[in-house]
C-alpha cells in the first residue's frame, strides 16, 4: 500500500485562493455581459415605444379621417 504525502495547509490555501480568483474573473465578466445586454435592451425598448406611438398616431388618425369625411 503506498501512502500520498499530504499538502501542507499552505499548499490547499493557494489551491484555493487561485480557483477564488478565477471565479472573480468569471463573474467579472458575466457582470459586464450582463450589463451590456440590458443597455442593448434600454435601447430597443425605447425603439419599440417610438414605433408603437407612431402606429398608434396614425391609425387614430386614420379613423378621425373616416369619421370626418362622412
Amino acid at each position: 500500500m503506498t501512502t500520498q504525502a499530504v499538502p501542507d495547509i499552505t499548499e490547499r490555501v493557494s489551491k484555493l485562493e487561485g480557483a477564488y480568483e478565477q471565479v472573480n474573473e468569471r463573474l467579472r465578466d458575466l457582470a459586464e455581459s450582463v450589463k451590456d445586454i440590458r443597455s442593448e435592451l434600454g435601447s430597443l425598448k425605447t425603439t419599440i415605444i417610438v414605433i408603437g406611438a407612431g402606429v398608434w398616431a396614425s391609425t387614430v388618425g386614420g379613423f378621425i379621417a373616416l369619421l370626418v369625411t362622412d
